[in-house]
């Protein structure tokens, strides 16, 4: 077994890490996610969504679509341009099973898919009992193939 140093990183609003390059060297995985701010355009949230990508920590795109089931919708950002780029970075999509997100919808996967991107299957826990959501994380990346 290999333990990772690894953290969760905040994508703000112009796109740059909450945490700078000297802090983000240390880990050996680093998952990026917006957290806030989910109302920007189209063109601003790809944006957003684009300039971690290109950064050489990044490991992880998490929870691509930013949604919370019932409460909020998905980040305006998928496009071509983006599956691109994700696909050169080399960078991993998280396919979330925590219950208010099941992220990404099966036909981003297929998407990605075509395009060679790797997934990183999470239950995006905050305790111990969310580490069984992991089924739907599973169930999310089935439909996907």
């Amino acid at each position: 077994m290999k333990i990772l140093r690894g953290t969760e990183s905040d994508i703000i609003a112009d796109g740059h890490l909450d945490y700078p390059d000297r802090i983000l060297e240390k880990f050996d995985v680093i998952v990026a996610s917006i957290h806030s701010r989910y109302k920007m355009d189209s063109a601003k949230m790809t944006k957003r969504s684009l300039r971690p990508l290109r950064q050489p920590v990044f490991k992880i795109w998490g929870h691509a679509l930013g949604r919370k089931l019932l409460q909020r919708p998905p980040l305006n950002a998928m496009s071509s341009r983006f599956w691109m780029v994700i696909a050169e970075s080399r960078a991993a999509i998280e396919v979330n099973g925590d219950p208010w997100r099941l992220d990404l919808e099966p036909r981003w996967i297929r998407e990605a898919r075509k395009r060679k991107i790797k997934f990183v299957i999470s239950v995006d826990a905050h305790s111990t009992g969310a580490l069984n959501n992991l089924k739907y994380g599973v169930g999310i990346a089935r439909r996907g193939c």
